[in-house]
């Protein structure tokens, strides 16, 4: 389920933003591979397994984040590997251009397991809080949605052009 509050399922809101993503990159010629397309639980390891066979370019893990307390709020971005750095600044700076009105909590190195086992540049987007009932409700939102799947996918793009991949 990863995260719960108030009977909002961090799994729902994770899995509309990404095929939002999906959708944006397969419409300028991208091919994407999604570890889940429905509600199924994929294990982490099987998350590592599943990109190192699709052989990806990158590796990107959209999430929600939460605390015990309801104050924190605001968008960060993991990564673990020095080869993953840019990736997690181009997507970043995308995420905070795109959603001016949230805080932007930064850059983290974080041993998560898929960005710590996957050998291609890998992030763990954290996309807001669902325990800050204010950045909850925005995240239900399509407005929110869109826009953090429209700086996601800006800056896969971003970075697959700089780095001469399609």
């Amino acid at each position: 389920y990863g995260a719960i509050r108030e009977g909002i399922n961090e799994k729902d809101i994770t899995l509309d933003v990404t095929q939002r993503v999906e959708s944006i990159l397969r419409s300028k010629g991208y091919k994407v591979a999604l570890t889940r397309k429905n509600d199924v639980y994929v294990s982490l390891e099987d998350r590592v397994d599943f990109s190192e066979k699709e052989e990806p370019e990158i590796f990107v893990s959209i999430h929600v984040n939460s605390a015990v307390s309801t104050d924190p709020s605001g968008i960060e971005t993991h990564y673990y590997h020095e080869y993953s750095k840019e990736l997690a600044e181009v997507v970043h700076k995308h995420l905070v251009k795109e959603i001016p009105n949230t805080k932007n909590r930064g850059l983290f190195k974080s041993k998560f397991y898929v960005i710590n086992h996957t050998t291609v540049p890998a992030i763990l987007v954290e996309m807001g809080f669902l325990s800050n009932e204010n950045e909850r409700n925005e995240l239900l939102t399509d407005n929110r949605k869109q826009k953090t799947a429209k700086a996601i996918a800006e800056g896969i793009i971003e970075y697959l052009k700089t780095n001469g991949k399609k």
